[in-house]
């Protein structure tokens, strides 16, 4: 069982590292301007939460307000994002995908369809049973992580 549980946790290890690395990249999703991973998920916060205020959008990001207040900013400089006064608080500002954002924000989440394929296809063959226990382990890992913080 030893040998067993070293040879998931190499495989965990090995996963976890190629997605950080791969996270490091910049990449182009459709506009000219290469973009980090940080910018792409704000873009795809953006687009998927229209109207949220810059505190809403820390939130759901699970990031400080000035982490979103700099990527906002970064994003605004290569016309992905364009900042509107709040209709319900003219002191907070709204950030709000350009057509340049809308076009990011489409590559990035067909990408992630084409992506997701293969594992969409996987997890459709698994039996109830099967997908508790993988739930099951990746909340336990989730729960681990946070312990790490």
């Amino acid at each position: 069982m030893k040998k067993r549980f070293n040879k998931m946790a190499g495989t965990l290890a090995r996963v976890f590292t190629k997605y950080t690395e791969n996270e490091k990249k910049p990449r182009y999703f459709g506009v000219p301007e290469m973009m980090y991973a940080s910018e792409i998920h704000m873009v795809m916060h953006i687009g998927d939460n229209p109207g949220v205020h810059m505190s809403e959008l820390a939130r759901i990001a699970g990031v400080t307000r000035g982490a979103v207040s700099q990527l906002v900013s970064k994003l605004e400089k290569k016309g992905l994002v364009t900042k509107a006064e709040d209709p319900a608080n003219n002191l907070r500002t709204v950030p709000m995908l350009t057509n340049k954002g809308h076009v990011a924000y489409y590559t990035h989440a067909r990408r992630h369809e084409e992506m997701n394929e293969e594992l969409y296809d996987f997890i459709n063959r698994l039996s109830d049973t099967q997908l508790s226990l993988i739930e099951e382990f990746l909340g336990q890992l989730d729960k681990m992580t946070d312990q790490l913080r």
